[in-house]
């Protein structure tokens, strides 16, 4: 009885720990991707109705971006959280803080019945939703490096990524479903309140889900040691600087990549193409399902490659295919748009799905929450937040021209295979036995 009792625990252990990461995530995402769809749809008519269209897309765009600053905040924060007192603790935390923020958004009157009272409370709450997301996906990651055995690390690392395409395809398919059922003045006037307050039927879900999750055991046995008192962020900046830089410039091109196929092309598709938003609305859901089977093929392929190949290959085909996407989009749509953001997504899912195990493993166990949290954050930043905002000005300051588009990805594409080359040497051993340790390729280390 002693010999199997080992081998029947494990699995279900790591079925919870796999199903704490992507349901958890997959709920988080939603929220968060729910506000980008109706913001690309409806809320500028809502809650900016007194400026052009454009301009209230614009604006709204800007109010996304308060939710990505707000991000790396929320990495402090829930970073020291949960470098000092765990990662489940501040997983449960983080989920409720998003699903209520994302609930209240859709009882959140308009402008036409609060004034400018409206606008305010709406960035404020997607303050709200930004502090939670900061918080996240760092824990998400974690429960699953740190449960993993050295050579599954990014396999079970890439389980926190499936959260983002699940959550944007149940984002999309909500806001389609609720377009065609009401149609579009509908939607703009009060329909796009649904997908916001749907949010409320998940949150028991994530929550039950993580709380049977067990604590990270590499968490567990740092907190059976003595510690010193330093704080994790003057830690981080103190002694791991290089690593967090590195951390950032091997995500920035992912994300930059991935909102501008499936947040600024919806503006561009609409308002440069001329196509509705029936017809550019799919292109999401083939971005989220081409980047979900992509991450899982990565991962799984990671276990027999290594990573490092994954991400250099993937970045040199991002900076290959930053100006072709954009032309193509511009001169076949609406399948030259729908090429171009599939092909985008293999090469966003592929090294997305092995960052996750790669970048938390820059940072040593103590410091590990806030340091991967900042890197993938200050990384969304750049991508999901400022790019969007920089893509729609360009966009209306040339009249439709995509070139100046296309080579922000593209520079940030080149920085990516500087950094991903360098992130191996970087990175912090795992202890794979005594005396030894292994690299993230599988290389072992004599001690």
């Amino acid at each position: 009885m002693s010999t199997t009792s080992p081998t029947t625990s494990q699995p279900t252990s790591m079925r919870r720990v796999a199903a704490a990461a992507v349901i958890g995530t997959s709920i988080e995402w939603y929220d968060f991707f729910v506000y980008a769809q109706a913001a690309a749809l409806a809320l500028n008519v809502v809650f900016f109705p007194e400026v052009s269209p454009l301009t209230g897309v614009l604006i709204l765009f800007a109010t996304m971006g308060v939710g990505f600053v707000a991000r790396p905040l929320g990495a402090i924060i829930f970073g020291h959280i949960g470098d000092r007192i765990g990662r489940k603790k501040t997983l449960i935390i983080t989920l409720l803080m998003m699903g209520v923020a994302t609930f209240a958004m859709g009882l959140l009157p308009g402008y036409d019945s609060w004034g400018a009272a409206a606008p305010v409370l709406l960035v404020a709450l997607r303050l709200c939703q930004g502090l939670a997301a900061g918080g996240e996906w760092g824990g998400a990651a974690l429960i699953g490096v740190e449960h993993a055995p050295p050579e599954k690390k990014a396999l079970f690392g890439s389980f926190a990524q499936l959260g983002s395409p699940i959550g944007l395809v149940l984002a999309t398919s909500m806001t389609l479903a609720v377009n065609a059922a009401f149609g579009q003045e509908a939607m703009q006037e009060w329909a796009w309140r649904i997908p916001f307050l749907a949010s409320i039927v998940l949150i028991p879900i994530g929550f039950i889900i993580r709380s049977k999750v067990a604590e990270s055991p590499e968490f567990a046995a740092l907190s059976k040691q003595e510690r010193s008192g330093s704080v994790p962020i003057v830690k981080l900046f103190r002694f791991q600087t290089p690593h967090l830089l590195v951390g950032i410039g091997s995500f920035a091109a992912v994300f930059l990549t991935y909102y501008l196929m499936t947040s600024f092309m919806l503006v561009y598709a609409t308002d440069s193409v001329g196509l509705s938003s029936a017809v550019s609305l799919p292109a999401n859901l083939i971005a989220a399902v081409v980047e979900g089977v992509f991450i899982v093929v990565a991962a799984v392929l990671s276990v027999r490659i290594g990573t490092k190949r994954i991400n250099v290959v993937s970045a040199v085909a991002l900076l290959l295919w930053a100006f072709p996407s954009f032309y193509l989009a511009a001169a076949a749509p609406p399948w030259g748009l729908y090429v171009s953001v599939g092909v985008s997504m293999v090469f966003v899912g592929a090294a997305y799905g092995v960052l996750a195990s790669d970048v938390a493993r820059l940072f040593t166990t103590d410091t590990r929450y806030t340091g991967a949290s900042l890197s993938y954050h200050l990384a969304a930043v750049i991508g999901g937040g400022l790019a969007p905002i920089a893509a729609t000005a360009i966009l209306e300051a040339t009249g439709g021209d995509v070139f100046f588009i296309a080579l922000i990805p593209a520079v940030t594409a080149a920085v990516m295979i500087v950094c991903v080359l360098i992130l191996p040497r970087l990175q912090q051993p795992d202890v794979a036995g005594e005396g030894e340790a292994t690299t993230a390729d599988g290389e072992l280390i004599r001690a």
